[in-house]
């Protein structure tokens, strides 16, 4: 690796030193506007330069015959732009703000006179978007330092824009938020106009991006939520454009120490049995460097970052009481296989290995049968970060770029259960990226110029159980035929029983994917009279070392109540009691692999923002892309042939002959808007535009190396305790039950992909108004929409049909192709659709004072999650493959409504502000340099799917993970499914009697739909305070900060328990964090 560092490192030299115009980069805006005289009428052929405050460097145009005037790609910051002709008094506007992404609008007049007189006028604030219909909101770097933001990830401001909620993952992936009913997954994450997006194949790196920079290193970022430029796409939700900062021709030094512990932190809602408070340490530390290698010709930026975390949270659990662990049930419980009954209250015989399982869970923290262990579990985090930029002037034509970026980050999961019989948790999570980015500009003349940028990054990410290297299955628990391989083996395999907290390691770890992204592109862009145009390639190549089998070391699920009496009701008990016999109803196990997974992608796009006329601009864009089938480095890759019924193998040849998928070259998206100005303080707006989607995070279900015969995913069902080749949990694992040699489809759980697969679709649109109610107070109110198809969707090929009413039926005699066990089926049958009301209102006043307000009043539905998104009984599979239509329902991503404010006000008191201007500096050190920032975020709580566990008798399928297409059961309503009013608490929050699980095998789907009940609504408020104390050293200063976090300390709730299989259904056992207080000390030269 360091060999390839090398060259690149090489490489980005070499591009360096190519010529390119200093304000030209992709992650930047245009200044744009036309020159009067004082009559109003229009001069051509006036020399119109602009100038970076910061860096000293200019740029000049000449109007054209209308009067027109436009610079390309200028880089975010201050400017300062003036007019000159001969005859008249110079003109210059000061203090121009340029934000990303913007089309910023500077008009100027020339009054008669001559050049050593200068006209000088306030740019104000572009507070309305006369030129552009893009969507979004900018979030300037300054606000982005004074505003309360958890954990310093500057992308949790996109939150702030309206249609933004937080996904489910928010709290564990850094990035992770839903725009406009869509899935995270869908937007598209860039730094310097370069490619920041995550492409591992599961959660393991816990962020969407691969560089996350701190937000001091954070010039701003724009978040475009609809009808972005045809330029940007490879994604369907937001394209979240990041400018890291630059030096100046001033040197800046600043450092940073943020720091949070126990007795700043509150101790939550749910406490410990024993009452002890959870702990808290977080250090958060770093620094930024900058400034000028050559005045007004070269800068220099960098930063770093480190934290140190080490904090417990409560857990709870549902675990065995101890008299269970005696075998003493309060129910009669019968033995499969000897038809013994044993009564209530007598002990049950137990196997050797279910005996040393429950001997070594810990004792319950209180009575009952549900929610019985809680505890405190603890989670360690040792992260660093860095970055570093170059810009380099060659002359006022050219510039160049180059940035890298370093991440290295350690996360130590506690599970919820300790000892040998727990460790149901992420164990150890890794990721280490690396990031280089370089860019050059070439100026062709006044009117057009070309760019060039190339990205490399590369991310090594995974996780390892703790149990791993321990004593193995067999050595521990006499469990034989787990393999013994030092990347896998070690601990209790997984032992589901339902009703229960998870026993043993868990199944889908270890695993591990190392993507590295090669990301070069090209842009020409030209104007001529009403026309800015720009026309682009970019080409992107993904590869991918992935190893997401699972399990490895083997799963069993307890879930048919083998052991209950005829006649007997149904009750989880008898699902522990099939646990102390051995009666596993399925048990799993896999063989390791590890693919190299390669893709390509190009994109070709034209874009054209043409002035019709002084009120109306039109953008019209076209945008072509085109995704191959990933294929094997190797051409280790298999699929299902559901016509000859046979595994196809990939073979050297054509794309097709490698992927077994035909490539799709049918992605054309139109984007096209207008923003028309129908008075100087209302601006109408709107577009229309189609998206493409490449790219799933979806836990290697639809990754086909991870397929048979090369990777057995071994499913055994047994259905009858009686049947002679029944196997108990104490006889193991059939020794060559994942030999590939020995393949064998009636065990295995193979995947298939249709050779038609096609990239995701996705149509959006709006139409606004924007209103300047007063000066710098703006209103915009708009109507938002979109339809996706052809989602990613996972199912079973093969699903079985319901059983008979008594349940004798075997699984595999009812399925369709009985041929083949399990087959997960990825196919594009995910559908949605979005529409909202969105208003927004933004202040920017004079003096420091900044408001903004989203309020999203919206529906979103579609028929099945994104996978790995998809809590509270959302999944990626549907009920019942062969009624997708059952499915179609609110979303998991449907957030009726959703109000987030935010304020950012520079107290006037102290000297040279506008109360006690003239104190002592005594007085001023005590009452000025105050600054109070918040936000304020109200949302509807968390939706909830109701499920139930099928045992074997009424199960169609197999499989057990969602992420492979295991149908997800839903129970039926016969009433008002929430608690009433007076009777709604966290412990019975559903009412249970409208909850009913089927009880009859040829009926086992229900019909509750999707998402129709909700947890509790969140209304939590942050809050920053900060003194800025001037030092007497080359205008340094101090800044110390108070942050506090749920300020109220409102109890916001998670979601409630929705499976009606388990002890705790209803009840509510979590919240989001308590008040958090957090100091912080700043200090800048």
């Amino acid at each position: 690796m360091l060999k390839q560092v090398w060259r690149l490192s090489v490489c980005a030299l070499l591009v360096l030193s190519l010529p390119a115009r200093a304000n030209a980069q992709f992650e930047t805006a245009a200044v744009v506007g036309i020159v009067q005289d004082s009559s109003g009428g229009v001069v051509a052929g006036a020399k119109v330069t602009l100038t970076n405050a910061g860096t000293g460097v200019s740029a000049t145009v000449m109007t054209d015959a209308s009067g027109h005037y436009e610079f390309f790609t200028v880089r975010i910051g201050t400017y300062i732009v003036t007019a000159e002709k001969a005859g008249f008094s110079l003109a210059l506007a000061d203090n121009v703000q340029v934000s990303i992404g913007s089309r910023r609008r500077v008009d100027l007049s020339l009054a008669i006179g001559v050049l050593s007189e200068t006209v000088t006028v306030s740019a104000g604030t572009d507070v309305l978007d006369t030129d552009t219909s893009q969507r979004g909101q900018t979030i300037r770097g300054a606000d982005l330092q004074k505003l309360p933001v958890i954990n310093r990830e500057y992308s949790a401001l996109a939150l702030l824009t309206t249609g933004v909620r937080p996904s489910a993952l928010a709290s564990s992936r850094e990035g992770s938020f839903n725009v406009n009913g869509l899935r995270s997954t869908f937007n598209n994450f860039l730094i310097d106009g370069v490619d920041n997006n995550a492409y591992g194949t599961s959660n393991q790196g816990f962020s969407n991006q691969v560089m996350q920079p701190a937000p001091d290193a954070v010039g701003e970022f724009q978040v475009v939520t609809n009808n972005m430029s045809a330029e940007y796409g490879r994604a369907a939700g937001a394209t979240v454009n990041v400018a890291y900062r630059s030096g100046t021709n001033q040197f800046h030094l600043g450092s940073w120490e943020f720091f949070r512990d126990s007795a700043l932190t509150s101790e939550g809602y749910f406490k410990p049995a024993a009452g002890q408070a959870p702990t808290f340490d977080r250090h958060q530390f770093g620094g930024v460097i900058g400034g000028p290698l050559a005045r007004n010709r070269a800068f220099f930026f960098g930063d770093f970052e480190g934290l140190r975390q080490n904090r417990t949270t409560v857990s709870t659990s549902t675990i065995p009481t101890m008299a269970q662990r005696d075998g003493v049930f309060t129910v009669a419980v019968r033995h499969p296989q000897t038809g013994q009954v044993y009564p209530a209250g007598t002990p049950v015989p137990m196997s050797a290995f279910a005996t040393k399982v429950l001997r070594d869970l810990p004792e319950p923290t209180s009575s009952g049968a549900a929610n019985n262990y809680v505890a405190l579990t603890t989670q360690k985090t040792v992260s660093n970060k860095a970055g570093g930029k170059i810009d380099v002037v060659i002359n006022s034509d050219w510039t160049a770029f180059g940035r890298f970026g370093w991440r290295s980050a350690e996360i130590l999961d506690q599970a919820g259960l300790p000892g040998p019989s727990g460790g149901d948790g992420n164990g150890t999570t890794y990721a280490d990226n690396l990031q280089i980015a370089v860019g050059s500009t070439y100026a062709l003349g006044s009117s057009s110029l070309l760019e060039f940028r190339f990205g490399w990054s590369r991310t090594e990410a995974g996780k390892n159980p703790p149990a791993l290297g321990s004593a193995s299955a067999l050595d521990a628990y006499g469990i034989t035929g787990l393999p013994s391989d030092p990347r896998v083996a070690g601990g209790l395999p997984s032992q589901l029983i339902t009703g229960y907290t998870t026993l043993g390691r868990q199944a889908t770890n270890p695993q591990w994917q190392w993507p590295t992204v090669f990301n070069p592109k090209v842009n020409y862009t030209r104007s001529w009279g009403r026309h800015s145009a720009k026309a682009g390639y970019e080409f992107q190549h993904i590869q991918t070392q992935v190893q997401d089998v699972n399990p490895l070391y083997g799963r069993d699920q307890y879930a048919s109540q083998f052991s209950r009496p005829a006649g007997a009701a149904a009750n989880n008990v008898y699902n522990l009691a099939d646990f102390m016999f051995g009666m596993r109803g399925t048990f799993a196990l896999s063989n390791i692999l590890v693919a190299d997974m390669r893709q390509n992608m190009h994109f070709l796009y034209a874009q054209d923002d043409i002035r019709i006329n002084d009120r109306l601009t039109a953008n019209v864009g076209l945008r072509y892309e085109y995704a191959t089938p990933m294929w094997e480095k190797n051409n280790v890759l298999s699929n299902f042939d559901p016509v000859g019924l046979k595994m196809v193998m990939a073979r050297d040849g054509s794309l097709k002959d490698r992927s077994t998928i035909n490539p799709d070259r049918n992605n054309v998206g139109p984007r096209l808007g207008f923003a028309f100005t129908a008075t100087p303080e209302t601006v109408f707006r709107g577009g229309y535009g189609i998206s493409y989607v490449h790219f799933h995070r979806a836990g290697g279900a639809n990754i086909l190396p991870i397929n048979g015969p090369q990777v057995v995913n071994a499913v055994v069902v047994q259905g009858n305790p009686l049947d002679a080749a029944f196997r108990t949990t104490q006889q193991g694992y059939p020794a060559d039950l994942t030999d590939p040699s020995k393949f064998n489809p009636l065990a295995a759980n193979i995947t298939y992909m249709p050779e038609d697969y096609r990239s995701s679709r996705v149509q959006s649109w709006f139409v606004s108004v924007q209103r300047e109610l007063f000066r710098n107070v703006v209103l915009d109110l708009a109507y938002v929409g979109n339809k996706a198809d052809g989602l990613l969707l996972f199912a079973n090929y093969n699903q079985a049909t319901p059983n008979n009413a008594a349940g004798t039926i075997a699984l595999q005699a009812r399925r369709p192709i009985p041929q083949f066990a399990d087959i997960t089926y990825a196919f594009n049958g995910g559908k949605s659709a979005y529409k909202a009301l969105q208003a927004k209102l933004e202040w920017r006043a004079r003096g420091g004072l900044m408001f903004l307000s989203a309020l999203t009043l919206s529906e979103s539905k579609d028929n099945g999650a994104g996978s790995l998104e998809n809590a509270n009984g959302n999944a990626p599979a549907p009920q019942d493959f062969y009624n997708m239509d059952a499915d179609y329902g609110l979303s998991g991503y449907h957030q009726p409504f959703n109000s987030t404010t935010s304020l950012v006000w520079e107290l006037p008191v102290g000297r040279n502000r506008r109360f006690l201007s003239d104190i002592s500096p005594a007085l001023d050190l005590l009452l000025g340099g105050w600054q109070l920032a918040a936000i304020n975020s109200v949302y509807a709580g968390d939706p909830v799917t109701f499920t139930y566990t099928a045992g074997t008798a009424f199960a169609v399928s197999g499989i057990q993970q969602d992420f492979r297409g295991a149908n997800i059961y839903r129970p039926n309503l016969v009433g008002d499914p929430m608690a009433p009013g007076s009777q709604r608490s966290i412990t019975n929050w559903f009412n249970k009697d409208a909850v009913v699980i089927p009880t009859d095998p040829s009926q086992p789907f229900g019909n509750a739909p999707r998402n129709n009940v909700r947890g509790p609504l969140v209304w939590q408020i942050d809050m920053a305070l900060s003194k800025n104390v001037t030092l007497p050293w080359r205008a340094s200063q101090l800044e110390l900060r108070l942050e506090v976090f749920n300020l109220m300390n409102r109890a916001n709730f998670r979601a409630p328990n929705g499976n009606r299989s388990a002890a705790g259904f209803g009840t509510i056992t979590s919240t989001y964090d308590p008040r958090q207080l957090q100091l912080g000390v700043k200090v800048r030269f």
